[in-house]
């Protein structure tokens, strides 16, 4: 999201010039959107997966440099941390089999990278996992990637902040409490995120029909229960991430602004302008890096917009003409590219279904019962229960997660096919999401059969790193005795 450059150093000048900025680039924004120019080109998909460093025994590895050098890969770049990286999945097409497609080019860069991390220095191995269950506290200190824009980061939200970032997650067994210094917590969570391209003038029903779809797709992946030896959320990653760059100050006040990291203030009413003006005026500026680029380009706007980390995010592209695709963030990595592949169809296919109704499904569910959906499949995963609209209601009812998908993969299908999917590769991938086990819950039976200590730790991530290397999806992963 938005540029890469970034000077790490900002005047109160720059401050205001950066704001300026993004002031006059909001109405170039909604001109383009009204020209028409937005509204062509084909509907594609794009990915992106974050992964993890770790040695031999499965602790975090600082070597995302070492592997960057020797990857040699253009699609590849640094995170925050020193033991993350990312790869970019190059776009396609959405019609064909895309989802089989990337499912199987994650696990042949998962093959390339292991390789190359079994060579290095100190040697290592790469996992795709939500949250990496060794990880201890100690492991937060000094960990940060030399990179001026995460230091700048860092730094300019504990300045909004004013005092060290904390963390409180409840879950089903344990709790955790703890103060971090700088943002490098935020590290601890990797995700698969895809880009969906979208024409302008059909955004705000998709945006809204995939913010209605999320937490199905969010109880259907959970991949992250463990963090610091403590069972929290089915995925964790959701409550740890929030917290973990949260700008916004502890001290009692009577009102607080919106977290930076969001599911939304809203159903969109028209245009994807008003989420873009929304984090504009909501939140002040982080990264106030000013470029010379035609001001056509948005590039501070684009800037600012990632540094809002809305679960869904909009983005506006110049390239290829310009265009604007919805970011969906909200999915953990792992534990396959099938699993992750699965969960990506399932979500767009209904979302593309549910889009046709989705202002009478938006009025019959009220904002705030989608968030509490996000928050509730999180939290429980499977067994959450959800509160979904549907055409004879007459007052809001809570429903079982995995009913509530079944009901709807009929139409997921349909949302497919629609959008020129083969009906085999459909087929496969409502198929993988029937017969669905969460990575949360196979690493939860696996952690009670070798036991919550370091070393049942590593021998549940030697099973997980095997399974993984197989590409099979999680439901056929042979489970602990």
């Amino acid at each position: 999201m938005g540029t890469k450059t970034c000077t790490g150093h900002y005047s109160d000048e720059d401050y205001l010039r950066f704001s300026h900025r993004l002031r006059e680039q909001l109405p170039l924004l909604r001109s383009q959107l009204r020209s028409g120019r937005l509204d062509h080109g084909p509907v594609t998909l794009g990915a992106e997966l974050e992964l993890y460093i770790t040695d031999t025994a499965f602790a975090p590895l600082h070597a995302n440099r070492a592997l960057l050098d020797a990857a040699s890969d253009p699609l590849l770049q640094l995170e925050l941390n020193r033991f993350n990286l990312e790869y970019n999945l190059a776009p396609q097409a959405i019609t064909g089999a895309p989802f089989s497609h990337y499912a199987q080019a994650v696990q042949q860069q998962l093959a390339r990278l292991n390789q190359l991390a079994s060579q290095l220095a100190t040697p290592g191995r790469v996992l795709a996992i939500g949250i990496l269950p060794t990880l201890t506290e100690d492991d937060f200190h000094d960990c940060m990637t030399d990179e001026p824009r995460y230091q700048a980061l860092s730094s300019g939200l504990r300045r909004i902040r004013g005092e060290p970032f904390h963390i409180h997650i409840e879950g089903a067994q344990d709790t955790l409490t703890l103060h971090n210094e700088d943002v490098t917590l935020e590290g601890a969570n990797t995700s698969w995120q895809c880009h969906l391209r979208v024409p302008a003038h059909e955004f705000a029903g998709w945006y809204n029909a995939i913010q209605l779809v999320t937490p199905l797709a969010v109880g259907l992946s959970g991949n992250s229960p463990l963090l610091f030896g403590k069972h929290l959320w089915e995925e964790t990653r959701i409550a740890l991430f929030r917290q973990s760059i949260d700008s916004r100050s502890q001290q009692a006040q009577r009102w607080r602004a919106p977290a930076r990291v969001a599911f939304g203030e809203g159903w969109v009413r028209d245009s994807a302008w008003e989420l873009f003006a929304s984090a504009v005026a909501l939140y002040p500026p982080i990264l106030p890096d000013c470029s010379d680029d035609d001001p056509a380009a948005l590039t501070e706007l684009r800037q600012h917009m990632g540094t809002v980390w809305l679960w869904n995010r909009p983005v506006f592209d110049p390239a290829d003409g310009s265009h604007l695709r919805i970011e969906m963030r909200a999915l953990p990595a792992g534990p396959t590219g099938a699993d992750m592949a699965a969960s990506t169809a399932f979500l767009i296919g209904a979302a593309n279904t549910l889009r046709q109704r989705i202002d009478h499904l938006t009025t019959a569910l009220p904002f705030r019962y989608g968030e509490y959906n996000f928050v509730e499949a999180a939290r429980a995963g499977l067994d959450a229960r959800l509160v979904w609209p549907c055409a004879t209601q007459v007052e809001l009812f809570d429903r079982a997660l995995p009913d509530i998908v079944r009901e709807l993969l009929p139409g997921a299908r349909e949302g497919l096919t629609a959008l020129g999917v083969e009906a085999t590769e459909a087929d496969r991938q409502c198929a993988l999401i029937q017969a669905r086990l969460a990575g949360s819950r196979w690493l939860r039976r696996g952690l009670q059969h070798y036991g919550n200590t370091l070393r049942g730790t590593q021998a549940l991530l030697r099973d997980y790193h095997r399974h993984q290397a197989s590409g099979r999806p999680v439901h056929e992963w042979a489970l602990p005795a």
